[in-house]
């Protein structure tokens, strides 16, 4: 499981990278992924995303936090799976449309910042 999370580490360091870099490009990238794929489809991809964590984090010097992240990906894919469809939509809304770039940014940073922790800690 060593190799998953560190999957998981180079991933949340590039898209924090391309977030902090390439705010605009994010955002139009987020606006046409999000339309295209069903919230369904992607619940369920944040579930098995988040029992995957909580798998592998036995491979990690802090399995505590690596399972926190895991759990809230679940509880997360069952709250997308279970939201109303026109709150859903107001939220993607809200996330693509109404946040500013140094909100993008911040959330690029703290990418960065889990990204860089994670792949720190796998043994």
């Amino acid at each position: 499981m060593n190799v998953f999370l560190y999957a998981i580490s180079f991933l949340c360091i590039a898209i924090g990278c391309c977030t902090i870099l390439y705010t605009n490009e994010t955002r139009n990238f987020l606006r046409r992924l999000f339309n295209k794929i069903d919230r369904r489809f992607l619940s369920v991809f944040e579930a098995i995303l988040g029992i995957l964590l909580l798998v592998s984090a036995t491979a990690s010097h802090h399995s505590w936090f690596i399972r926190l992240i895991g759990l809230m990906a679940i509880i997360e894919g069952g709250a997308i799976f279970l939201m109303p469809k026109n709150l859903y939509d107001e939220l993607i809304n809200w996330y693509v449309n109404s946040l500013s770039d140094q909100t993008y940014r911040l959330f690029g940073t703290l990418s960065l910042i889990l990204g860089t922790a994670m792949l720190s800690w796998v043994l």
